[in-house]
């Protein structure tokens, strides 16, 4: 039978990158994570352990989606039965979009192993009164950004860059005035390099998942009390249903995730550090009516991931007006700026393009399926085009 192995992690002399090793089946793959600056020796040696196990735990689920073995062995740790069921339902419920387009049957798929000794010691921490704070190059983060601002908090950016620099970011933290750490992460090449390969499956991973952990990781080597995130509310809505579970793309944004990551946090790693987001109970109606009050970061910040795409170069402009993502922020900041200026910002309009229709007609809940992007509800969608039709500025066809 084949299996997918845990093997090692390894920290390197310079304390400034740790490498993650699996095996999927005989074929050996490695993650690297580096580090903005030395991990401090006066770091807990058994807190450290516990989260280069976990983070060990998280990256290792693009390696594993490749050939979804039921067999798992874990080298680098032991998990409890508590913890051995929540990386199930991450590997499960993170993976949903995967499994659905690759028409996996993944009940009784995932089952990791336990030990009834492993009984994980979280550790009471006193953190500096900071916070870090995820930067993504969206509207979101910029909210969340202002949102600690006004409430005072001393807070520093974390960009996690994947396989390259992102560029995007740099003029957003400079309009904001942003101090930021970087991380980089670095996949290995032979997946991908695999990626159009018959033997292995391709697809979707729960990303704010692994973001969530390289979060807690450095909050806690780097002395912050909480790594704080921008996930609205429309992550609940899922996208479809299979084998009666919610195939959610956003789920590792929703609020289950957040419960149950920040529930495990505080009984395997530490109390006293959080995970958390302001923006849990917004819309992105919400957020975008509340962001626009920032107008300084209009033109510099950008939602469309063909700007963080792993596999392909940065695009020109910060939006392609060809993506779910753009469609959507389309229609949101077509409900609050006037059309010229919204033309302006995505390069065209794209309420007339025709070859859009059936992408808008998707959003709006009005076609197919809702696309498997970080979009919003059908409800927001159609209450932003309610907006635009009321004042008169488009001409619609949907």
């Amino acid at each position: 039978m084949e299996s997918f192995v845990f093997d090692s992690y390894l920290l390197d002399p310079t304390r400034t990158a740790v490498t993650f090793a699996y095996l999927v089946g005989i074929e050996r793959f490695e993650e690297k994570l580096y580090l903005p600056k030395p991990i401090s020796l006066s770091v807990d040696a058994h807190l450290l352990e516990a989260l280069f196990f976990n983070l060990h735990l998280a990256c290792g689920i693009s390696y594993w989606k490749m050939k979804c073995p039921s067999h798992i062995e874990i080298k680098s740790g032991s998990l409890s039965k508590v913890q051995s069921a929540f990386w199930n339902m991450v590997y499960t419920k993170g993976l949903g979009e995967f499994y659905y387009r690759n028409k996996i049957d993944f009940r009784n798929l995932v089952e990791f192993p336990f030990v009834l000794e492993a009984h994980p010691e979280p550790k009471e921490m006193i953190f500096l009164n900071r916070e870090l704070v995820g930067i993504g190059g969206g509207k979101d983060s910029v909210v969340t950004w202002e949102h600690l601002k006004k409430e005072g908090k001393s807070a520093v950016g974390l960009v996690i860059e994947t396989q390259k620099k992102y560029e995007s970011v740099n003029d957003l933290l400079s309009v904001g005035e942003i101090p930021v750490i970087r991380v980089r992460r670095e996949m290995d090449g032979k997946l991908i390099s695999g990626k159009n390969n018959a033997l292995y499956h391709n697809g979707h991973i729960p990303i704010s998942m692994i973001y969530a952990w390289i979060g807690i990781f450095c909050a806690v080597v780097y002395d912050y009390k909480a790594f704080v995130v921008s996930n609205e509310k429309s992550s609940e809505e899922g996208n479809t249903q299979m084998y009666g579970m919610s195939i959610n793309h956003q789920w590792s944004k929703s609020k289950e995730f957040e419960d149950a990551f920040s529930s495990y946090v505080h009984r395997t790693i530490s109390p006293s550090v959080q995970y958390y987001s302001p923006l849990r109970d917004l819309s992105e109606l919400e957020i975008v009516q509340e962001f626009i009050s920032y107008p300084q970061y209009l033109n510099v910040v950008t939602s469309c991931n063909k700007n963080f795409s792993v596999t392909r170069k940065m695009q020109d402009g910060r939006w392609c007006g060809e993506c779910p993502k753009c469609a959507f922020a389309f229609l949101l900041f077509a409900a609050v700026l006037p059309k010229k200026d919204v033309v302006t910002l995505f390069g065209k309009n794209m309420l007339e393009d025709p070859t859009l229709t059936c992408l808008f007609r998707d959003i709006l809940g009005k076609g197919g399926l809702k696309p498997f992007e970080c979009v919003g509800t059908f409800e927001e969608s159609q209450a932003a085009l309610r907006i635009i039709k009321k004042k008169g500025e488009f001409t619609i066809s949907l």
